[in-house]
C-alpha cells in the first residue's frame, strides 16, 4: 500500500512537472507574440502568383523584423487605397499611376517599394494575324480595359508610335479571355505572366506586342502607405519594407515553395499554373538594376510625363508620393 502510495505521488509530482513546462512554452510564445507588431497588407486582386513574395513575408521573414504581417486578399471590387487611407489597412499594392492619380485629388499616400519595375501589360493577339508591331494595330479591333493602366499604356501607345486611331475600331473587353479566344475584338491587354500562360495551357498560339519596346516607361504595382505611418513609425515602415524585400528574394530562389504557400492560403488555386506564371514573370520582380522593390526616381518621373501627356496628371510631383529611402536603406544593409 505504502509502495502505491509512493508511486502516486511521484506521478503528480511528474505530471505537475510537465503541466509546468507546458505552460511556460505557451507564455513564452504567447511573450514573443507581443512583442510583434502586428501590420496588415490589402492586395489589389484575388490570390496569384503575385503573392509570393508577400506570403513569404508572412510565413518567414517578418517576425525577423519584429513585424507580424496579415495579408488580405483583393478581389475586382476591393479598392485598396481607399482601405489604407480610411485606416482599415496599414499598407496597399496597388498601380502605380493609382497613387499618383489619388495624391493629385488630395490623398495622402507614399509608394514605399515598387513590386513591378516594368509593368506587365502587353498586348495579345492570335498568331494568324499576324501582330508584331503597333502599327499592325490598325484595321484590327482592340479590347480595352476602360479605367485600368493597362487602358493608359495602350492610349500611351498609340500617342508615341502616332497610330491612325481612325484605323483602330475599340470595344470594351471583360477581365477573363472567353471573348478574346471567340475572336469578339482581335488584340486585347494582358499581363505577361496571367493571359499568355492560360493560352498556353490552352494550346492556343498568339504574338505579344510589350509597350517597353517601344520606349513606354510605365511602373507596375507598388506597396504604399500613408504618409502619417511614414512620419510616425519609421521603424515599421523599414520592417515592412526589409520583410517582404527579404520575402521576393526567398521566391526568386525558391517559386515552388512560394506556390505551396499559396496553395495553403487559397485552396482553389491552379498550383500549375501559377507556378509557371510566376516563372514567366519572375524578372518583373526582381527591381531595377537587380535590386528588388526599387524603381529609380527618374523611372518615376518618366511615368509621371505619360500620364501629364494623357492629361491624367495635371503636375508631376513625383518627390511628394514615393520615398525611395526604406529601399535604399534595405540595399545599402544588404
Amino acid at each position: 500500500m505504502k509502495k502505491i502510495t509512493i508511486l502516486m505521488l511521484s506521478m503528480l509530482v511528474l505530471l505537475a512537472s510537465c503541466d509546468k513546462g507546458q505552460k511556460t512554452e505557451n507564455t513564452n510564445t504567447t511573450e514573443t507574440q507581443k512583442e510583434l507588431t502586428k501590420v496588415s497588407l490589402v492586395q489589389e486582386w484575388f490570390p496569384n502568383a503575385g503573392y509570393a513574395g508577400e506570403l513569404f513575408a508572412m510565413n518567414e521573414t517578418d517576425s525577423t523584423y519584429k513585424l507580424d504581417i496579415n495579408l488580405v486578399a483583393g478581389s475586382d471590387n476591393i479598392d485598396p487605397v481607399k482601405l489604407v487611407m480610411g485606416g482599415s489597412s496599414d499598407f496597399g499594392v496597388a498601380s502605380a499611376d493609382k497613387i499618383l492619380v489619388a495624391n493629385s485629388k488630395g490623398a495622402d499616400l507614399v509608394v514605399v517599394g515598387v513590386i513591378n519595375y516594368n509593368s506587365p501589360t502587353c498586348f495579345i493577339a492570335k498568331e494568324e494575324l499576324n501582330v508584331k508591331t503597333p502599327k499592325d494595330f490598325e484595321g484590327k479591333t482592340v479590347g480595352i480595359l476602360t479605367g485600368t493602366n493597362t487602358e493608359y499604356i495602350y492610349k500611351a501607345l498609340v500617342e508615341k508610335q502616332k497610330l491612325n486611331k481612325a484605323k483602330i475600331k475599340e470595344i470594351e473587353a471583360p477581365f477573363d479571355l472567353a471573348t478574346f479566344i471567340a475572336n469578339q475584338y482581335q488584340i486585347r491587354p494582358a499581363f505577361i505572366y496571367d493571359e499568355p500562360v492560360s493560352l498556353d495551357m490552352q494550346g492556343i498560339k498568339y504574338t505579344i506586342i510589350e509597350p517597353k519596346n517601344y520606349d513606354i516607361h510605365f511602373l507596375g504595382t507598388v506597396y504604399f502607405t500613408t504618409r502619417k505611418m511614414v512620419t510616425e513609425k519609421p521603424e515599421v515602415v523599414q520592417g515592412f519594407v526589409n520583410a517582404l524585400a527579404d520575402g521576393w528574394l526567398k521566391s526568386f530562389q525558391n517559386p515552388e515553395k512560394a506556390i505551396q504557400y499559396l496553395k495553403a492560403y487559397d485552396k482553389n488555386i491552379d498550383e500549375k499554373r501559377e507556378l509557371l506564371s510566376l516563372q514567366k514573370g519572375m524578372d518583373y520582380f526582381k527591381g531595377q538594376d537587380g535590386k528588388v522593390l526599387y524603381a529609380s526616381m527618374k523611372e518615376w518621373e518618366e511615368m509621371g510625363k505619360v500620364l501629364q501627356s494623357l492629361s491624367i496628371l495635371k503636375n508631376n510631383d513625383i518627390n511628394n508620393s514615393v520615398n525611395n529611402l526604406f529601399v535604399d536603406t534595405y540595399h545599402k544593409q544588404k
